[in-house]
């Protein structure tokens, strides 16, 4: 039985709405299970178009905390909340009863649609958190996810620190996308509104699902952008505090999605120079040297967290963070992090295991930020 431990505020939210023990959340041994090929989702690229016509025209939020080691102690953050994903499911008929000859009689992209909304649908309420090569976790917002946002925020103390402007990141795995949310916030907080930055910075976010892409990666980015002060022209504009609320961080809420509110959006990027990718599927696919021509096939900062809890996935993994970081004979400044728990019971994944696969590859290992308390977690950068 594979057990994750948790101590982060959406616990015991989601143990309430979705009727399920958090601390019982299990995925079977693979060593009990006869050998099975899985057949996993082949890499694509969501458009930041087609995910933002798929957000309803409200969503529900609530605060994330995040401690901090720095002298800023804490931080906020506002992530959409799973039980109005949960919602927007329902409302879209993916809890319909509907026999499955009915579905495959319908259009090919609406069938295809209604069956991926089903399956989101069956994340969110089954009592599994984890189904290998089906569904990976990323509806729920990790502990060393916030880890990696820790550790980012403390580099703003040390001599070596640069901005994230101009950068081109990665965010692998990336479920409910906290860190990238972080790094917007930044970026959003270094530009005034009607600053242009001459230097493009990219942000890229992976996850197998590209339901969890819908549901929650993009619109946490909303609510991020939402809370910047180059969202005021759009409250502004909208004259209507219902319509266009001023958000407490520290409170929880409802944020109508209006047309107008996608457009700001859209040209809050267009003037920070900043492009928002999403890709879905597995990390055997996914290949970032191929994904743009008019941008560097590598990454300024890659970051992971909670990927190596299976080992069957280490490898793919590891290929991927090879390709996407510069060559050691480039000399050039990278951050390549993993965030993991030093050990994920009852599978046998963890810290160790990575080590050793990459060791296999040459990779120079740092210990960067370490948890001792509780199930032990740290985080790695790696070189190549």
């Amino acid at each position: 039985m594979f057990k994750f431990d948790f101590d982060i505020d959406d616990a015991d939210n989601a143990e309430e709405l979705l009727g399920i023990n958090l601390e019982s959340l299990s995925i079977q041994d693979p060593s009990t299970k006869t050998e099975q090929l899985l057949e996993l989702e082949p890499f694509s690229e969501l458009t930041l178009t087609t995910l933002l016509d798929g957000v309803p025209d409200q969503i529900s939020y609530s605060p994330l905390f995040i401690s901090l080691s720095s002298t800023r102690k804490s931080t906020c953050l506002l992530r959409r909340d799973l039980f109005d994903a949960r919602f927007q499911l329902i409302s879209e008929g993916a809890g319909d009863v509907v026999d499955e000859p009915a579905i495959n009689q319908q259009d090919e992209n609406n069938a295809s649609d209604l069956k991926t909304a089903r399956k989101a649908l069956e994340f969110l309420s089954a009592p599994s958190d984890l189904v290998p090569g089906v569904y990976e976790g990323g509806l729920k917002t990790w502990e060393c996810s916030l880890d990696l946002v820790d550790y980012l925020d403390s580099l703003k103390e040390t001599s070596k620190y640069e901005s994230f402007v101009g950068k081109k990141i990665l965010e692998v795995g990336c479920g409910t996308g906290v860190p990238t949310m972080y790094i917007f916030r930044e970026l959003l907080y270094s530009s005034k509104p009607g600053d242009t930055p001459l230097q493009k910075t990219v942000l890229q976010l992976q996850d197998y699902n590209a339901s969890v892409l819908q549901l929650v990666t993009l619109p946490n980015i909303l609510l991020t952008w939402y809370t910047s002060t180059h969202a005021d022209a759009y409250r502004t504009s909208i004259k209507d505090d219902d319509m266009a609320p001023i958000i407490q961080d520290a409170a929880s809420g409802e944020l109508p999605i209006t047309p107008e509110f996608k457009t700001a959006f859209l040209k809050t990027l267009q003037d920070l120079n900043i492009t928002l990718r999403f890709f879905a599927g597995s990390w055997d696919t996914f290949n970032p040297t191929t994904t743009s021509t008019d941008e560097s096939p590598k990454y300024d900062i890659l970051l992971t967290s909670e990927t190596i809890y299976r080992n069957e996935s280490l490898q793919p993994l590891i290929n991927l963070m090879r390709r996407a970081c510069p060559d050691q004979s480039v000399n050039k400044t990278y951050l390549c992090l993993v965030a993991a728990k030093v050990l994920y019971f009852g599978v046998g994944g963890g810290v160790s295991d990575f080590l050793q696969a990459v060791e296999k590859e040459k990779a120079a290992v740092e210990t960067v930020l370490e948890r001792k308390s509780g199930v032990g977690r740290k985080i790695l950068r790696l070189r190549w």
